[in-house]
């Protein structure tokens, strides 16, 4: 019998594994990374991630004062992270942000920096493209520079650290995808009780007086949450592109920032990009990668309004993950690529698949279902630089009823829905 069965090995849950370890007996259930074979379409998985990657942005601002404020309590842990677990994981390159000046997303920015006390810089476009020479930025743009604490972060790595860090304080890990997750009566030493059944793939039954679901945009696909019970969440199939560079041009651009762009577009940039149009032009760009394969890529994925396409079953889940985005958009993104970073040859590139599960609010869930079982879901496109403290405010909420920042709770309540798509309270 567990203290708490955290359900979902990516990057909240391995955080509340190492958190909930502390002081209490934890165990983490969650599939390792597929292999080559289960990425076909024949293969029984059905459980896949985006978190199986090199690159992920990581700043302290944003436009949401709310993620901003997670970020600015979980980046400052990453050196602490590495120095417990071994494994590095975050870059710092800086992180700039770009958008059209006077707009929305630019000034909702420089709001945040201002009243947070962040260290940044703000550049005219013309300012940024002097400062990086290797970018092509609108001069009627405005960006948001910084250099300390923003760059971007090994997802696969983070993991790899904080489940390391767990191991060590006693967490046990098991490597399934969880089928269901349900109350039960146990009868233990004449002595009977209500507690958390956790069952696996494979049959193997765990039980823990508590069950935190960190099981992200799958959440709806297994039986964890009762019987016709899913998050209010929309699914978006989101589509990256990773375009290879060379090393020595890897070397030439390596100061080369992770960038976020919401703006108009240049006028000398692609314009086969797909675009809403009732929104402007946005991308985030990572600068080159060194991936396990040994070669340099540029990563560059669109925002979820650019496609307005939704997924709604598992099957359709798999599908997106096994087969990959469009060739046509891998394409357009490509093109964006070299649109923007100037004076690299493309050696190759091909496109990879991602989910954004996206709340009502915008915003993580971060809640009690009912007094065993917690949910850190609902990521939004914004949680993995975030995930550490995600992860550590789930736990503090589920196992100490505390709730520890200076942001509401009622922010992150969980909105549930019935199997015919209408509301319902918490179980």
């Amino acid at each position: 019998m567990f203290d708490l069965c955290v359900v979902g090995a990516g990057l909240i849950g391995s955080a509340a594994s190492k958190y909930a370890s502390r002081g209490s007996s934890v165990c983490l259930i969650g599939p390792d990374e597929p292999t080559k074979k289960e990425r076909l379409t024949s293969s029984p998985r059905d459980i896949y991630g985006g978190h199986y990657d090199e690159g992920r942005i990581y700043m302290q601002s944003t436009s949401d004062p709310v993620w901003a404020k997670l970020a600015q309590r979980a980046i400052p842990r990453y050196r602490e992270i590495e120095r417990e677990s071994g494994v590095d994981f975050a870059t710092e390159v800086g992180c700039l942000s770009v958008g059209s000046r006077g707009g929305n997303y630019i000034t909702a920015v420089k709001e945040v920096v201002q009243k947070d006390g962040i260290q940044a810089e703000t550049l005219s476009g013309t300012e940024a493209c002097s400062k990086f020479p290797f970018l092509s930025i609108p001069n009627m743009d405005e960006a948001v520079f910084e250099s300390h604490f923003a760059g971007y972060i090994s997802p696969r790595r983070l993991i790899k650290a904080q489940i390391t860090i767990a191991k060590k304080n006693g967490c046990q890990h098991i490597q399934e995808a969880v089928r269901s997750v349900s109350r039960v009566l146990h009868d233990d030493s004449n002595k009977c009780e209500v507690v958390m059944e956790v069952v696996t793939d494979s049959g193997r039954k765990v039980l823990a007086k508590k069950v935190l679901l960190c099981t992200g945009a799958f959440t709806a696909f297994r039986k964890l949450l009762g019987t016709e019970v899913s998050p209010d969440t929309k699914l978006f199939p989101l589509a990256v592109t990773k375009l290879e560079i060379s090393e020595e041009d890897a070397v030439k651009i390596k100061a080369m920032p992770s960038i976020l762009y919401f703006g108009q577009g240049g006028a000398d940039w692609n314009k086969d990009y797909p675009v809403d149009p009732r929104a402007p032009v946005v991308f985030y760009m990572l600068p080159p990668i060194r991936y396990p394969n040994g070669k340099y890529y540029i990563k560059l994925g669109h925002s979820h309004d650019s496609v307005p396409r939704l997924l709604h079953t598992g099957p359709q889940m798999k599908q997106w993950f096994v087969q990959g985005p469009d060739p046509r958009l891998t394409r357009q993104m490509a093109n964006m690529i070299t649109s923007v970073v100037k004076g690299v040859k493309v050696l190759s590139y091909h496109g990879d698949s991602c989910v954004v599960d996206v709340a009502p609010s915008n915003r993580p869930y971060i809640d009690r279902v009912h007094n065993q079982l917690g949910v850190a879901i609902a990521g939004n496109g914004y949680a993995a630089k975030s995930s550490d403290e995600i992860g550590r405010l789930a736990v503090e909420l589920l196992m100490k009823d505390q709730w520890d920042i200076d942001i509401p709770q009622n922010l992150f309540h969980v909105q549930l829905k019935s199997g015919c798509g209408n509301p319902t309270s918490r179980l």
